[in-house]
């Protein structure tokens, strides 16, 4: 028998409240953490440091409560998406309060006491509209909006706008190395946190969709939730359970040459940037493979158009498309620039994030093809996530030895697009990775 409504809805609201305190700890640390570092004020900076601790704390609680309620077989299939929603918020919001922390910790160092007058009103500049953006975040999740998703984006442009010319203003000459490698972090820090509170705000409005899975449910006759993962159970276990897919496999074949398509554009990409020679050749395999990858995404969209039933929810297959080709324009925008742009020099590091991708491009191709039975998809899934932290940990390798003095602000304006274009790539395989643990999970 389903738990009462009045029950379920005071489970929510517990959920709900969890949620709106993350997102509150997030503002308020980001807000002190700007202040720490533009006043060099080390004990502000010493508390924002010790709240992320409580903020850890709050996601594990968080997790652990809805874990417990998954694990009940009384749970309804649009509560459960709801569930699986908040789930993956969860990491989002945890590394937030991480990001915040970064900044904070650069107040301890006393780095605002280097930066120029300039990039201290772009600091502050960033930290007003990352705020801004968090608190229309925020209410986005509250209401269940998606009105709110346009004025978001438009202030996570103005938010890449500003860490554009914080980075030119720590490439500008005068700048100690050291201060220009960690104004450029400061920049990465504003910019991921705008880029979370964008996610977040998609998810919150995937809340407010239809549910076309608890309608397909309802109308079997039982809304009974088989295969739930257990509340002790780790990360990704329930995927052992999944049930075969359904028979219709065009789409899963489609994704499949999708995949197959962007790991061909990582590794040319790797054959590109390990030799530097013949790149107008290899620019146009990957502009051919860019395209397409349009053309398989078309291809997706029109078949899911013209369908009246699908093998998994609409909405995600949409994302998965749409994911799949921005790998490849990321790493096409990655080619381009190497192509266009004389550079007078090389950089080692850009060939690590470049076999790091196309690690990440093979895995994603495998975890596609774990779409038809989920065999073998939790390693695949733990491997995507490796990988992306290892690629972050070459990116700011990478951003400090452009920032390290060696390299003439021309070249390091150059290539720390080309970096950023990487990381990019790379952050894209591990969002489709995402989309894909939602479809195994939502077909338990």
């Amino acid at each position: 028998m389903a738990r009462p409504l009045s029950d379920r809805e005071q489970f929510r609201q517990r959920v709900d409240r969890s949620v709106l305190v993350l997102y509150a700890s997030v503002v308020e640390s980001l807000g002190w953490a700007t202040a720490a570092l533009l006043d060099q004020d080390s004990d502000l900076a010493d508390r924002v440091i010790s709240d992320d601790h409580k903020v850890d704390d709050r996601c594990r609680e968080l997790t652990d409560l809805v874990k417990d309620r998954l694990s009940e077989a009384t749970v309804e299939p649009d509560e459960l998406e709801d569930l699986i929603a908040v789930l993956q918020m969860v990491p989002e919001l945890e590394r937030s309060a991480d990001l915040a922390e970064h900044i904070a910790q650069r107040g301890r160092q006393g780095l605002g006491g280097f930066i120029s007058p300039r990039s201290r009103g772009l600091v502050q500049s960033m930290c007003d509209v990352g705020i801004r953006m968090w608190q229309l975040s925020s209410r986005a999740y509250a209401e269940r909006s998606r009105d709110l998703s346009f004025e978001i984006n438009e202030a996570d442009d103005e938010l890449d706008n500003l860490s554009a010319n914080l980075l030119r203003e720590g490439a500008a000459g005068g700048v100690e190395p050291q201060v220009a490698a960690e104004v450029a972090l400061i920049a990465r820090f504003y910019e991921r946190l705008g880029d979370h509170a964008v996610n977040l705000a998609r998810r919150s409005a995937a809340l407010g969709a239809p549910r076309r899975m608890s309608l397909r449910h309802r109308k079997g006759g039982s809304p009974r939730r088989r295969g739930a993962p257990s509340a002790k159970a780790p990360r990704f276990a329930w995927l052992r359970r999944r049930r075969p897919a359904p028979a219709d496999g065009a789409f899963v074949e489609l994704f499949l040459r999708a995949a197959a398509n962007a790991r061909r554009c990582a590794e040319e990409l790797l054959e590109m940037v390990t030799s530097f020679s013949d790149l107008e050749s290899r620019y146009q395999e990957i502009r051919t493979l860019e395209r397409t990858g349009d053309e398989l995404t078309v291809e997706v969209l029109r078949r899911l158009e013209a369908a009246s039933g699908t093998p998994y929810e609409r909405e995600d297959i949409h994302a998965l498309a749409e994911e799949l080709d921005d790998v490849t324009d990321d790493i096409f925008s990655a080619a381009e620039l190497i192509h266009l742009v004389p550079l007078d020099c090389q950089l080692p590091e850009v060939r690590e994030q470049a076999e790091t991708l196309a690690t990440m491009g093979a895995e994603l191709e495998s975890l596609i093809g774990c779409l038809a039975s989920a065999h073998g998809a939790k390693q695949r899934l733990e491997r995507i996530e490796e990988l992306e932290r290892q690629g972050d940990a070459i990116y700011r390798r990478t951003v400090a030895r452009l920032f390290g003095g060696e390299f003439e602000a021309l070249q390091v304006l150059k290539w720390k697009d080309i970096v950023e274009a990487l990381e990019n790539a790379m952050n894209r395989i591990e969002d489709v990775s995402d989309v894909v643990e939602s479809i195994l999970v939502k077909a338990g």
